[in-house]
């Protein structure tokens, strides 16, 4: 039996829950592979404040609302993106789902993505109910010649441009894949769920993506750079085109829901806002430059020992090429290091995260050197 028949004293109940929890790992004893990190404490602070609050419901929590529609202003300014609309979401997963669910219900039926894109690209093609087409790679980017080629045979849909894939830590030529969605009548989501923190402050703020007109949405994921989980981000390029996700709701005093989900958490919407506004650009782009800074640090490092490696990275990832996955991984987690698989090639990924530090690399180095290097 798992539920007790008579409910159970609360320290007794606490203390189980430390002893089965004991021997979990903390970020920072060296998670290096997960695409999580440890939240900002003043994020964790406003977050446990408005942990009872529906974001869903306008009418009694208004303010929630406000601070939502600024923290995706705010969103879109990181990727170049004037007067979007959009909304914080739970994480990736559901933005990119929701993204896709937009292109459908704009007429788009049809998945253009590389095997480098996340998974839930596939996964949200699959509950969509809508042909996924994978597009050939160069170096792990997509080859926007190749995409060109299948929208000429295939015909229009959306296409799925990376910003920082996850196994690899690449950047697809998102300029060049826009030009050919527009020049085939289609449109492009770029996931920047790991990559939109990285990518603009380090190229000077350029708008990477919305500057054209065949870029309709972008993820991107505040839990990723200190915020709570969950605290994901969809930006859309206007409000017209997040419509779709308006649900009526007759129940509730404001008659709609917005997003996929009924009750969604505005304690995440809150912290997230927070979480802006302390960083500001500045602390975007200092964290971006040292996060960056790691990577090319181990990345150096590996090369010089002879480590095979996969790709230069453009987003803070190393990822190290061996057949050896599982017993490399489990190795390391043996000496308190934990990484993660490549997925998309053979190998074993590091992921520079804001509670990794050189201490952590330098162990990283070490016994990866001991364990690939010829």
């Amino acid at each position: 039996m798992v539920l007790p028949n008579e409910g159970s004293d609360w320290v007794g109940i606490l203390r189980e829950i430390l002893e089965r929890t004991s021997s979990m790992p903390r970020h920072e004893d060296g998670i290096l592979g997960s695409m999580t990190t440890a939240p900002e404490p003043e994020a964790t602070a406003v977050f446990r404040r408005f942990i009872h609050v529906n974001a869903n419901d306008p009418w009694l929590y208004p303010a929630v609302s406000e601070l939502e529609k600024e923290a995706v202003a705010m969103l879109g300014e990181v990727l170049g993106c004037s007067g979007c609309s959009g909304m914080i979401t739970s994480g990736g997963t559901e933005a990119n789902i929701a993204a896709l669910y937009l292109a459908r219900e704009a007429g788009y039926g049809r998945v253009y993505a590389t095997a480098a894109a996340h998974d839930s690209v596939r996964k949200a093609a699959k509950l969509l109910r809508m042909e996924y087409v994978e597009v050939p790679m160069k170096d792990y980017r997509i080859d926007p010649e190749a995409l060109d080629k299948l929208m000429g045979e295939k015909g229009e849909g959306v296409v799925v441009a990376t910003m920082g894939t996850t196994g690899v830590g690449t950047v697809d030529p998102i300029e060049a894949v826009a030009e050919v969605a527009a020049k085939n009548g289609s449109v492009v989501h770029v996931d920047a769920a790991y990559g939109g923190f990285i990518v603009p402050p380090l190229k000077g703020w350029e708008g990477l993506g919305f500057g054209n007109d065949a870029v309709v949405s972008a993820t991107i994921d505040p839990h990723k750079f200190g915020a709570p989980i969950p605290a994901g981000g969809l930006v859309v390029k206007s409000r017209e085109w997040l419509s779709p996700l308006i649900f009526e709701a007759k129940y509730m005093p404001s008659g709609e829901q917005l997003g996929l989900l009924g009750t969604r958490p505005g304690a995440s919407i809150v912290a997230t806002w927070a979480l802006l506004k302390k960083l500001g650009r500045s602390g975007i782009a200092e964290r971006a430059a040292r996060l960056m800074g790691m990577a090319r640090w181990v990345y150096s490092r590996l090369s010089a020992a002879g480590v095979a490696l996969v790709a230069e990275p453009e987003v803070p990832i190393v990822c190290v090429k061996t057949r050896r996955e599982s017993v490399v991984i489990d190795a390391l987690r043996g000496l308190g290091l934990y990484l993660y698989r490549c997925g998309v090639v053979k190998g074993v990924r590091a992921v520079m995260m804001p509670h990794v530090t050189y201490s952590h690399l330098t162990r990283l180095v070490n016994a990866l050197t001991a364990f690939l290097a010829p």
